[in-house]
């Protein structure tokens, strides 16, 4: 199972994780979470200000990514996170 860490810790299971080329938002598809504990983590910058994305023995830190886009509710019930680096 993939992970997504958050800077304080949190680690949420994801089915997939990365930055699109086209729009530059990070987007990972968060399972077995609600979404109260999803918009009040990722809705939080401190805990987005580093993100580490765990897939097998690979690791991906970003960040940066403080500026929370939305969310998308999947029929399955998974949650899809948008997040976009905070502009100056």
């Amino acid at each position: 199972m993939q992970k997504v860490i958050t800077a304080t810790g949190k680690e949420f299971n994801v089915n997939w994780c990365g930055q699109a080329t086209i729009d530059f938002v990070l987007r990972f598809e968060v399972v077995n979470s609600t979404m109260a504990n999803i918009l009040s983590t990722f809705m939080n910058p401190v805990e987005t200000e580093k993100l580490t994305h765990i897939f097998d023995e690979n690791r991906a830190v970003y960040t940066g990514f403080t500026q929370f886009k939305g969310v998308d509710l999947k029929p399955s019930g998974s949650i899809v996170v948008a997040l976009m680096e905070e502009t100056a």
